[in-house]
């Protein structure tokens, strides 16, 4: 079975941190867009199998209702999908009410993910997102009175000016709604954007929370969350039982994933591509029948196996040696046996008492990425 990304790019507002592919919301843009949309689709055969369907921003609720609902009806009119398929579309509690909820829930989505990222409004209006924490709460029940049996909220620490006290309060007002899932990502300062520029500038009040500071957040987050009946399944993931993200789930165990839209990346047999990010060509190639793809990539036998290191390892599960070993007719701990000595010696990672399976400490999960570039 194999995954459908499709990527929203529209937003009302965009945010300081921000650097995915998005620009801001026109109607007649949006609705262009979409028709462009459905001329991609056509490239992928029409007997392909989807387990997942994922639509990604951007904003995707900032489309009408109408026009979001008709490509959702397309989507699923053109391909056929398993009997427990999972279709998540992300959306911004500021651009949903009850109508646009059941519309989409109707069209057959089945799980929501809320950009809520915080529950004070001084870190909200800061981050620059057009929704306050009580439209945030809001969101939520409205979500599940449309319909929807399986909702995730996304929250950010580690932001500027953020404290612990704060933190914990928004992590606790997460858990009183009873999301079935909970992705908690520290912020990061991206180059060229808005908060880049404006921690760089001479005389800022403001300053990141420290190394340690952030990874006190995130170990509180893991024993809050847990004790909660939250399972740490992923470094920034969180779920009941039996509602783990199953879209993500295909890319950490490199499942094959078709990527439709401005910026999406595919991956198919050996190859993995990506669409071009300039909305312009986007549109000019797909109307004048030529390939959006971008550029594209033959995964070596060697990448091969430092994706099943660096993706496997995200999830709290780890990955399991032999198997890996009788899959690709290597010994990987022998393979890699002088990177993970090393990483060994420094606490980051350990092998169970199976001798098989290998995973990230707990202080492997707060420095996952001294672990990852080890495998890149």
């Amino acid at each position: 079975m194999h995954s459908l990304y499709i990527h929203i790019p529209f937003c009302f507002r965009r945010c300081i941190y921000c650097d995915f592919v998005s620009r801001l919301y026109s109607g007649k843009q949006a609705e262009h867009y979409v028709q462009i949309l459905k001329k991609e689709l056509r490239d992928i055969s029409s007997g392909t199998f989807f387990s997942t369907l994922f639509i990604g921003g951007g904003t995707p609720t900032a489309l009408s209702g109408g026009v979001l609902t008709n490509l959702i009806m397309h989507v699923f009119d053109s391909f056929q999908f398993s009997t427990d398929y999972e279709a998540t579309i992300e959306a911004n509690p500021g651009t949903v009410d009850r109508a646009k909820l059941t519309a989409i829930r109707s069209g057959g989505i089945n799980r929501i993910s809320l950009g809520v990222q915080s529950f004070n409004d001084e870190e909200l209006t800061f981050l620059g997102r057009i929704h306050t924490a009580k439209e945030a709460e809001e969101a939520v029940e409205l979500a599940k009175a449309a319909g929807f049996r399986n909702v995730s909220i996304d929250l950010i620490y580690g932001i500027p000016g953020q404290s612990l006290s704060s933190w914990k309060s928004s992590l606790a007002r997460a858990v009183e709604l009873e999301p079935h899932h909970i992705s908690t990502y520290e912020l990061t300062v991206e180059k060229g954007t808005a908060l880049d520029t404006m921690l760089q500038s001479a005389g800022c009040p403001i300053s990141s929370p420290d190394e340690d500071r952030t990874i006190e957040m995130y170990e509180y987050t893991i024993d809050y969350l847990t004790s909660r009946g939250y399972v740490h399944y992923e470094i920034s993931n969180f779920a009941r039982p039996g509602y783990l993200c199953k879209h993500n789930m295909n890319y950490w165990e490199r499942g094959e994933y078709y990527g439709i839209g401005l910026g999406a990346h595919s991956f198919i047999g050996k190859t993995r591509f990506s669409n071009t990010d300039n909305f312009e060509t986007y549109l000019h190639n797909l109307s004048t029948s030529r390939s959006p793809v971008r550029e594209k990539e033959k995964i070596t036998d060697k990448k091969t196996l430092a994706e099943v290191f660096f993706l496997g390892l995200r999830k709290t599960g780890g990955i399991d040696l032999k198997a890996i070993s009788k899959l690709y007719g290597l010994d990987i701990e022998k393979h890699f046996h002088k990177k993970i000595k090393e990483l060994r010696e420094a606490k980051l990672i350990y092998i169970d008492p199976s001798g098989s399976v290998l995973r990230l400490t707990r202080k492997g999960l707060a420095l996952s990425n001294e672990v990852f570039i080890k495998f890149i």
